[in-house]
């Protein structure tokens, strides 16, 4: 996986790929509600921000609402974007929206897109819950200044570390679904995985007086989808992952966690540019503080059986507070990668 190590292309194109968990949940359910921090105007806002910012293609999960999609499409198509969130019956159980610039996608086609829930869910989402079934989206087409066909695939499996098993087939499911594609396309796969490459204790956080276990199996699906769909993960390809040096770091868990984020604020300036789900993020600290492990849970993969890109450079996006407001985009930060893909 190390770019260094591979031959330069004698002639590409840039592709600037962007994945982001938007974090739109606003959803009545019997009984219940779940509403996000800052909802209102983070949804007013991220069509805006996001289109405006010359991503090629968008992989963005938590769009759960028609009127949010809507949203997006409404600034698409003035930007030059076209859609797929999937069909109306499952869109809102699976949140999930890809968008890619018009001027790349190839008329004569191919022009294939799919929508799959995941055979192994957390029943209780769906009923009573707010209604979720994790799947992904699948979308392939030719890129028309390469000719390169690319098969992305925008995923969002399920959360928490108790929940592994159900994670774990998921990311089988995920993996097994993109080594089908042939090894001749390039594979784009994104999305919130809710799960890292690394935590070092498998004790971290505390929920209602109880110590939170079990991060360690929390890295499994990480494992397992690059393995299944033989994937690489671009941010650490292009040399950016600080995952292991920087949680070991952090001091031990107590209260001073839950006062301030990382019990120390001025951790966060290498945190964020890192990590996309922490207490750094001022959203997820009022939904999550001392609750988890600072992570990296948001990724851009990429498979290349025939050296058809190269990964330029892949960073943390969307980390500041959103213009004059003092929240950020979402409560995830998200992740681009600039991959230069083949002219042949």
């Amino acid at each position: 996986a190390d770019r260094d190590a591979q031959p330069p292309l004698d002639a590409f194109v840039p592709l600037c790929v962007l994945s982001m968990n938007v974090g739109l949940l606003d959803r009545w359910y019997p009984f219940a509600v779940v509403r996000v921090p800052q909802v209102d105007t983070r949804r007013e806002r991220a069509p805006l921000e996001l289109l405006a910012d010359g991503w090629d293609v968008l992989l963005l999960q938590e769009v759960w609402e028609r009127r949010d999609v809507d949203l997006f499409v409404e600034q698409a198509r003035a930007r030059g974007y076209l859609h797929y969130a999937g069909s109306d019956e499952e869109h809102e159980a699976h949140g999930l929206l890809i968008l890619v610039r018009e001027a790349l996608v190839d008329p004569a086609g191919p022009d294939e897109r799919r929508e799959t829930t995941y055979e192994l869910q957390r029943e209780i989402e769906e009923f009573p819950g707010p209604g979720f079934r994790r799947g992904f989206l699948s979308w392939r087409f030719r890129h028309a200044p390469t000719g390169v066909v690319i098969d992305l695939f925008d995923d969002h499996t399920t959360a928490f570390p108790e929940l592994s098993a159900i994670r774990d087939a998921q990311a089988r499911e995920l993996g097994l679904a993109i080594r089908e594609v042939p090894d001749d396309e390039l594979v784009i796969a994104a999305g919130d995985f809710n799960a890292a490459p690394y935590y070092p204790h498998d004790e971290f956080g505390e929920v209602d007086g109880q110590r939170q276990r079990g991060w360690w199996r929390n890295t499994q699906s990480y494992a397992l989808v690059l393995h299944y769909g033989e994937l690489v993960d671009t941010f650490a390809a292009a040399g950016q992952a600080r995952d292991v040096e920087l949680l070991d770091d952090l001091p031990p868990f107590g209260p001073e966690y839950a006062r301030e984020p990382i019990g120390d604020r001025s951790r966060c300036e290498a945190l964020v540019r890192a990590l996309t789900a922490t207490d750094c993020n001022s959203l997820y600290f009022e939904q999550y503080a001392a609750t988890e492990y600072p992570a990296r849970l948001d990724f851009v993969f990429y498979r290349d059986a025939s050296g058809l890109a190269r990964v330029l450079d892949s960073a943390i996006e969307y980390t500041e507070p959103l213009g004059s407001e003092s929240f950020e985009l979402s409560d995830h930060y998200g992740v681009g990668t600039t991959l230069l893909v083949s002219d042949r």
